[in-house]
């Protein structure tokens, strides 16, 4: 079952925008760069190339292979790196809210960055396992087989799994099972956060 991870930050929203979109239109998301092959694809408009300058309107759906990477600039101060073999798609709005912003992460590693302010407009990224809560912070979130990873380089991340709640600081993680259960809060050796960095790269 898909959880939330909600992200508070300020988000001016546009509205909902093709998947063919060019960069003198604004999307939800537009593709800022691209390594190696990816595909865009969105109910009603197909599938293509992600590409420079392509936009992300709901609905849409972006795919990477092995070794490919894409990094998104989405409304309001949200950047996304999404890593090679990943699966991330642009969400609808949440409860009707105006100000709600929703993706989500089905498989592979993304990496985040937002500056957010306090005036409690919200963002929100599923995975399978868990709900992670931030502001105005840098983060990373890896999905295997259902089973989340979360690690906070700057700022707190409050993390919810199934039944309990954990906060993260800069350099801790945490890992999620496939059902939820959350695990303990630990500061990342170096190995792991640069297995993180060599899948995002140097846009993460």
């Amino acid at each position: 079952m898909f959880r939330t991870i909600c992200l508070s930050i300020a988000l001016a929203y546009a509205p909902g925008f093709p998947v063919m979109a060019q960069t003198d239109v604004r999307g939800i998301c537009v593709v800022l760069s691209v390594e190696g092959a990816s595909v865009v694809s969105a109910p009603g408009n197909g599938r293509r190339a992600a590409e420079v300058g392509l936009g992300l309107g709901r609905g849409a759906t972006l795919r990477t292979e092995h070794n490919a990477r894409v990094t998104l600039q989405c409304d309001s101060e949200l950047r996304v790196v999404v890593g090679p073999a990943s699966e991330i798609a642009v969400a609808r709005l949440v409860d009707d809210a105006q100000q709600t912003f929703g993706m989500r992460l089905m498989q592979g590693i993304a990496g985040f960055f937002s500056d957010g302010d306090d005036t409690g407009e919200t963002i929100q990224i599923r995975t399978p396992s868990a709900v992670a809560a931030v502001r105005s912070t840098e983060w990373a979130m890896r999905v295997t087989e259902g089973a989340s990873a979360v690690f906070a380089r700057e700022g707190a991340v409050f993390v919810f799994g199934e039944t309990e709640t954990v906060q993260l600081g800069p350099g801790d993680g945490v890992d999620v099972t496939a059902d939820g259960t959350v695990g303990s809060v630990v500061q990342w050796g170096q190995l792991r956060i640069d297995r993180f960095a060599e899948l995002l790269g140097p846009d993460w």
